[in-house]
């Protein structure tokens, strides 16, 4: 009654596991009193990883989660996808109807994108106005899904509602068979320049 439940908790706390009531009055409410203090702690740790990730403002990826995504997926050596994504203009949008519209604007187009993309690909914001979505398991012959997309998206920012401002977003892509490579970034942001060469509100692939 006394050694085998000391036992069975000494290997849950190594275990990092909530403690299973076992033995005398005293020993279950020990372990009570331990698996409450033990779920505020685990509650306070997710609280501390969702803050430490994602961005305060939209709820997506920050760019540090990004630079960490980025760095993991270099030792992955399978098909991804990447776009970087602007949104065209939106200096006249904050000029033109405050930083608080800018910001709901922002808020929008990171909600499209976590409806948009799947739930195993990652949004982030990793500027003021710059987006990206990292996609693993993705082959190049899926771009036309993604092009599908971005232009449902722009499709909607381009006709708002609720006193929203008519936006659009520019997006260059690119694609990897072996994680992500050093040149996947700049391949993507050359993609994007082309992009907003060409009239802004689309989306292209780096080839």
């Amino acid at each position: 009654f006394i050694i085998r439940p000391l036992m069975s908790f000494v290997k849950c706390i190594k275990e990092e596991k909530e403690l299973q009531a076992a033995g005398a009055y005293e020993f279950k409410y020990l372990a009570a009193t331990y698996n409450d203090i033990y779920e505020a702690n685990e509650e306070n740790e997710r609280m501390l990883r969702h803050r430490a990730e994602r961005d305060p403002l939209t709820g997506v990826l920050n760019r540090g989660a990004f630079e960490h995504m980025r760095t993991v997926l270099k030792d992955v050596f399978e098909p991804i996808a990447l776009i970087i994504i602007d949104v065209d203009k939106f200096k006249l949008v904050n000029d033109g109807y405050g930083h608080e519209m800018g910001d709901q604007v922002l808020k929008w187009v990171a909600k499209l994108l976590e409806e948009s993309f799947r739930a195993t690909d990652y949004p982030a914001r990793i500027g003021g106005d710059e987006f990206a979505v990292i996609m693993a398991n993705v082959y190049e012959d899926q771009r036309f899904i993604i092009e599908a997309k971005i232009a449902n998206i722009n499709e909607t920012l381009q006709n708002p509602s609720k006193g929203m401002p008519k936006v659009s977003l520019s997006v260059g892509g690119a694609f990897s068979k072996d994680g992500f490579t050093d040149d996947l970034y700049h391949k993507a942001d050359l993609a994007l320049y082309d992009v907003k060469e060409h009239g802004r509100c689309g989306c292209r692939f780096y080839d």
